[in-house]
């Protein structure tokens, strides 16, 4: 008996719904006519006053847009290679357990690896590789210690300003 009531019940709100549908009603715009969306606004609507933004743009909060941006100050020169060490073609060092060498471009356009004990192409010999100094050494001459990475500045380059590096000395 439940279900009778069921189907009864749902018939009964589709039939309601078609109802309300067939009475409410609806006015076809004439052919070829367009609808004016003004018409579709309330009567009371009207177009809100402009916000002020001027304070929101003038805000660096969130960036500059791209228009604004303004050409930054380059990035202070770092301290360049030892001259000695470019002319030799000095690419880097490699560590390999507690043997080190020393990378080298070679004139042919490769790279070299050249290890304690060995020559180098200008004829001096590489006497011992650190993790910061090479020494050479050449047939008359006495020993030549190179630096290979110099000492980070206690204070902060010309020109850096406020993008010092942390922790350095002002």
């Amino acid at each position: 008996m439940a279900a009778w009531r069921r189907a009864a019940v749902v018939l009964l709100a589709g039939g309601a719904t078609v109802a309300a549908a067939l009475a409410t009603p609806v006015t076809l715009p004439e052919a070829g006519r367009t609808a004016d969306p003004g018409d579709l606004l309330p009567e009371a609507w009207s177009e809100p006053e402009p916000e002020d933004l001027g304070a929101f743009l003038e805000s660096r909060r969130w960036g500059v847009f791209v228009e604004e941006k303004v050409e930054e100050e380059p990035p202070p020169e770092e301290p360049a290679l030892n001259p000695v060490l470019a002319s030799m073609g000095f690419v880097g060092l490699i560590e390999t357990g507690d043997e080190s060498a020393v990378l080298l471009e070679s004139p042919e356009g490769g790279i070299t690896r050249v290890s304690p004990g060995e020559t180098l192409p200008d004829g001096r010999v590489l006497v011992s590789v650190t993790d910061n100094h090479l020494t050479l050494k050449g047939e008359g001459v006495p020993e030549e210690v190179l630096t290979l990475f110099p000492p980070v500045p206690s204070v902060p380059l010309a020109g850096a300003g406020a993008n010092a590096a942390p922790g350095a000395s002002q």
